[in-house]
């Protein structure tokens, strides 16, 4: 993938100031818009928009649309906008044994993606499995800006190597790997390194159900727990084993067991091994999470009782959720949201009762459970880091 397009304003890009960085933001997240509507979303006078936006036109990162009559003032206007296409970012999603990646436009508009099986599980490798994946991808056309890289670990900063983060992922047998810097040799552009979870989150932020909201929440159900919030536009700052808790939250202290020891918690409901493992126990034979979806849809008492159950928990879930972050939307995502859609009514329920019998109380997104729309989230990640700067 050709990266000398994007390079001829990566400079000018890097010294621009927050105003011009505000309105590029605007425009990838809300389309386009003529000058007087920037202008006075941004809280900028038109003098000042003009001036901050001609290098940018100039650097061929923004872009002027056919003449429209202005709908601020009526007067012929040639709407800006971002040229999206012209610029690629890399998303990947690591997994216990895949690696689903994507590239996408500044909008996250998937141009290609594809998934397969990690071979070699070292971080060396893996990132050479990246490389190739991009190269596949692109065809070599396109400029690559830049990459993210979300997965379940965890990143902390070490002052033993500068400052850089370093990576923990269990699932994959890593212990403070220093993943970035071996990405960005790898793929040739810069590097986001992120928890799946909270890219996750900025995606839905920028381009999803979160777009236009300055506060929601994120849950995600699978083969693990997750939770996100956004808080005054801004991600609220987590630590993983602050994260890792929310999953053992005890929704009803007589419940189920989860493999740590604890009684009703949400993992012991909602995660992909407790549905199994309550539905098989039902059936008396071993049974697959999309085989329960299956047959719950489909009547079966075993199954559709052991997902109202999981739905109930989840509505009680939910409402916890929403009560304790004053958050009035709530996104479900993951691979096990089809439990939600399955006993939907049950989920209702539930979170009526637990929010003091207010009905809508809370707004209920349900999102898809492909794994492209992770990997998308690490495009996302990458994208705010371009726009914004920041890491």
């Amino acid at each position: 993938m050709r990266t000398v397009g994007a390079r001829r304003w990566v400079g000018m890009w890097d010294a621009l100031p927050d105003a011009a960085r505000s309105i590029v933001k605007e425009l990838i997240i809300h389309g386009p818009q003529s000058r007087t509507a920037l202008a006075k979303t941004l809280d900028l006078s038109t003098g000042s928009l003009t001036r901050l936006t001609k290098p940018l036109i100039d650097a061929g990162l923004l872009v002027e649309g056919d003449v429209v009559h202005d709908p601020v003032n009526g007067r012929p206007t040639r709407p800006l906008d971002v040229a999206a296409g012209e610029h690629r970012f890399l998303g990947l999603k690591l997994t216990a044994d895949r690696v689903h990646a994507v590239v996408t436009d500044l909008r996250a508009e998937i141009i290609a993606a594809r998934d397969e099986p990690i071979g070699d599980q070292s971080p060396d490798a893996v990132c050479r499995q990246a490389r190739r994946l991009l190269d596949e991808l692109s065809g070599g056309a396109g400029a690559l800006v830049g990459a993210g890289v979300t997965l379940g670990g965890n990143a902390r900063a070490s002052a033993q190597v500068g400052g850089e983060r370093l990576v923990d992922a269990p699932f994959l047998g890593w212990r403070q790997v220093e993943l970035r810097p071996l990405m960005e040799r790898a793929l040739g552009v810069p590097c986001v390194v992120q928890n799946d979870v909270a890219a996750l989150a900025h995606q839905h932020h920028w381009f999803g159900p979160g777009r236009g909201l300055r506060d929601f929440a994120l849950v995600t159900i699978g083969a693990g727990i997750g939770y996100a919030l956004i808080m005054h536009d801004h991600l609220a700052v987590a630590t993983e084993a602050d994260l890792g808790m929310f999953a053992h939250l005890v929704l009803h202290p007589g419940g189920p067991m989860c493999p740590e020891g604890h009684r009703g918690c949400a993992a012991s409901y909602l995660s992909s091994w407790a549905v199994e493992t309550c539905a098989g126990q039902g059936l008396r034979r071993p049974v697959t999470y999309d085989e329960v979806m299956r047959l719950a849809a489909a009547g079966d008492r075993v199954c559709l009782g052991v997902v109202r159950e999981a739905a109930h928990a989840l509505g009680r879930l939910i409402a916890l959720v929403a009560t304790v972050s004053t958050a009035k939307t709530v996104v479900l995502a993951g691979e096990g949201v089809e439990l939600a859609r399955i006993a939907k009514d049950e989920l209702a329920l539930a979170l009526t009762a637990n929010r003091r019998d207010l009905p809508d109380s809370v707004d209920v997104v349900i999102e898809s459970d492909d794994f492209r729309e992770w990997a998308r989230g690490g495009a996302v990640v990458a994208i705010q880091s371009f726009v914004t700067g920041s890491d």
